[in-house]
């Protein structure tokens, strides 16, 4: 297992921060050659952390300035694939953004389409692009949230995160012939600059998580990082909450504590 990455190829999308950079950071460090898609422009400082990150790198980083939403830009990052001559082990769709979380009634149709666009259209558009050049043993990752397994007021973001869950089994059933696998992992409220500009978002959520604390970019990381490599050979099309607790008891553990019970 010690060498399994060195060598193969790597797409992660919204990866030049948080939990996308994290599990790109794992993929490099274990020897895979990782192509970065993000629409940052290239000069933003984003991708500077992420070029001189620690680690005792063995992978190259790629980095692609370009929007999942089109499918031009995964036509681009296919034609470096192949150009390149590595072999496709791991797909990521992480990219992923909030939109101004508006209530059904209030949303706008293009905030609407933009985040359905990104969230959930962008990983259509990769596994429909990407998953012809993967062989057996191959693995995606879509990056839902536990928004997807619950109510939430965000009309665009819910649905957009519930449909990745659907978008996962459809996969996972069409590409298990090929011995691809594809899963979906929940995040709950991780610790990122996407959260912490929320500042009143972030107080209300502290009374949701039965762990007491946020998520790190890299404990979601590392459970991507699993569900990517050899060690989860037998498991796909499931939902894999990283959340502290928050959709096993996350309604009822503020009021067990109110009552005593907890």
């Amino acid at each position: 297992m010690q060498n399994y990455w060195s060598g193969k190829a790597a797409v992660v999308t919204g990866g030049a921060r948080g939990q996308g950079a994290a599990v790109s950071r794992l993929l490099l460090n274990a020897g895979a050659h990782v192509h970065v898609m993000d629409i940052l422009p290239t000069d933003d400082r984003a991708w500077q952390e992420l070029y001189a990150s620690d680690g005792a790198r063995e992978g190259r980083l790629q980095v692609h300035a370009l929007d999942v939403a089109s499918p031009e830009a995964w036509e681009q990052v296919a034609a470096q694939l192949l150009a390149d001559g590595l072999t496709l082990y791991a797909l990521v769709n992480n990219a992923g953004i909030t939109g101004p979380r508006n209530t059904v009634t209030k949303a706008s149709l293009a905030e609407w389409e933009r985040v359905i666009g990104i969230n959930l259209t962008g990983a259509f558009l990769g596994i429909r692009t990407l998953a012809p050049l993967m062989p057996r043993g191959a693995a995606i990752v879509n990056v839902s949230s536990t928004v997807g397994m619950t109510g939430y007021y965000s009309a665009a973001y819910s649905t957009s995160k519930w449909a990745l869950r659907g978008l996962t089994k459809s996969a996972s059933l069409e590409l298990s012939v090929s011995g691809v696998r594809v899963n979906c992992v929940m995040p709950g409220v991780v610790d990122t600059e996407m959260i912490r500009s929320h500042t009143a978002l972030v107080a209300a959520l502290q009374n949701i998580i039965p762990m007491q604390q946020m998520g790190s970019a890299n404990q979601i990381a590392e459970v991507m990082f699993f569900l990517l490599g050899p060690q989860a050979s037998y498991v796909t099309g499931a939902d894999i909450a990283v959340d502290g607790g928050v959709t096993s008891g996350g309604t009822f553990w503020p009021v067990g504590r109110a009552i005593g019970a907890l």
